[in-house]
């Protein structure tokens, strides 16, 4: 009996337990994951700007002191790391050592004396493939004109980087873009001595009077990229584009903008708030007519800020300059003031 009494009562605890509700699973919880860090800025493209050669057997310190303005306006004007101007580097190991110094891009050239100016010959090379990206010749005659020159190569830089959207024009608050006015007063570190041996005076014959300054009409110029037409290479395009720059600027207060879009329908946003302004542009193309050689052709283009096109000028010539000038000049006649 009490064998059956024991049985019955371990029978019931078992269906009392199997009654009771297993309690469920506790829910594992989601993983905390870290905030996933903001991507790094991209570092600023590094240039490395070597000492120009010298030509003609001119003295090496004119080579020395163009590259410190072309150094010191890169550097003012942002967005590139111009690492310190090397001194005894041939020009054979110029690659070489700019990769040792991890540099993107460096700059080379040569200045060679004309008269009270220089013609400078400048070139972008890339260090990770040793091609000349960029290339620009122009006579200067003063430290704004090679501080102006510089500005071309470092908006190529700028470009080539895909940074080139910016306008050279907005870098006002830094390293204003360069005038026959403001030019003159940039602050060259102990190398004004050394530039005005070439800009400012004859060779051998004593100082030059610095010519009288043109009076520039109010209304500014902003000069847009050219066109290459045809076969024409691109760098031909950079060339005219140089050109055009260095033509307005001896009638009108230029700056520059390094836009890829049309011209014509970015007017607004290039003027920004120069609503006044107009904006230089163009297209460069070769010609030949019956029996006589090739010759460049050159169609000025001015705009207005809303974008019209107020006026086209066309210019011949041997040469690029030639053809820039040409057209340049047409303008300059038929609008004196800019208007």
């Amino acid at each position: 009996m009490r064998r059956l009494f024991g049985v019955v009562l371990f029978v019931s605890s078992l269906a009392l337990m199997a009654a009771v509700p297993t309690p469920a699973p506790m829910p594992t919880p989601a993983p905390v994951l870290a905030p996933t860090p903001p991507p790094a800025l991209a570092q600023n493209p590094t240039v490395l700007i070597y000492p120009f050669d010298a030509a003609n057997g001119s003295d090496a310190k004119i080579g020395s002191a163009v590259a410190q303005i072309y150094a010191q306006t890169m550097s003012g004007a942002g967005g590139l790391t111009v690492l310190t101007i090397p001194t005894n580097v041939s020009r054979p190991q110029f690659l070489d050592y700019a990769r040792s110094q991890h540099a993107d891009y460096y700059i080379s050239g040569y200045v060679t004396p004309v008269g009270d100016g220089a013609a400078v010959v400048s070139q972008v090379v890339s260090v990770d493939s040793g091609v000349i990206l960029f290339s620009q010749t122009a006579q200067v005659g003063s430290v704004a004109d090679v501080a102006s020159q510089s500005l071309q190569a470092r908006a190529q830089i700028m470009a080539i980087s895909g940074r080139g959207t910016q306008d050279i024009n907005a870098q006002s608050s830094n390293t204003p873009a360069p005038t026959a006015s403001n030019g003159a007063s940039m602050q060259l570190k102990g190398i004004s001595g050394i530039v005005d041996s070439v800009f400012g005076k004859h060779h051998g014959n004593g100082p030059t009077p610095a010519p009288a300054p043109i009076a520039k009409p109010p209304r500014g110029v902003i000069v847009a990229p050219v066109t290459a037409s045809g076969a024409l290479p691109a760098p031909d395009a950079g060339s005219a584009t140089n050109e055009l720059y260095f033509a307005m600027q001896h009638f009108y207060n230029v700056t520059l903008t390094n836009t890829t879009q049309s011209v014509k329908k970015a007017a607004d946003s290039i003027c920004g708030t120069k609503r006044d302004n107009t904006i230089a542009t163009g297209i460069l193309e070769q010609i030949q007519e019956k029996h006589k050689k090739a010759q460049y052709q050159y169609t000025l283009q001015i705009y207005a800020c809303f974008g019209d096109l107020l006026d086209s000028e066309t210019g011949k010539g041997d040469t690029i300059k030639a053809a820039v000038d040409a057209a340049v000049a047409a303008y300059v006649k038929a609008h004196p003031d800019n208007s």
